[in-house]
């Protein structure tokens, strides 16, 4: 398994944990008041830190035990699979976003908007590293 196939690894446990706390220990009863904005920035603040833990940890981890590995080049084919997943990644954001788009014309409430462009953003990031993980172990 190459350095950034591991960090990837790293990433989608992250983004798991971090945002899995998020959305599952939101309030969302209070979802459409100020309370529920406040809720959402303030939440944000450790699932940032729930993200960005093993992040740190797991990429200075991999580079101590591979520090030649870390500081290489990407080469052609990794080039081509950081590629595609973000290509794959891409369409799932613009249809959420235009989704809520019309959603918000059609009477949703902000608050509900907020968390589903977070839902968005963070659905196309797992489908990103999701992607660029099986091109990996295809080996593409």
């Amino acid at each position: 398994m190459s350095f950034r196939e591991k960090i990837h690894w790293v990433a989608l446990t992250g983004l798991v944990i971090g945002f899995g706390w998020y959305f599952l220990s939101y309030p969302w009863a209070i979802a459409n008041t100020r309370a529920g904005m406040m809720a959402s920035v303030w939440m944000l603040i450790p699932a940032t830190i729930l993200f960005l833990i093993p992040m740190i940890l797991g990429t200075a981890w991999f580079a101590i035990r591979t520090p030649k590995e870390a500081h290489l080049k990407e080469d052609e084919r990794e080039k081509l699979i950081h590629l595609k997943g973000t290509h794959a990644a891409y369409y799932p954001l613009v249809l959420g976003t235009w989704a809520n788009v019309f959603a918000l014309i059609n009477g949703l409430r902000y608050g509900w908007s907020v968390n589903i462009l977070m839902a968005t953003l963070v659905v196309a990031e797992l489908i990103r590293v999701g992607a660029q993980l099986y091109y990996y172990r295809r080996g593409y």
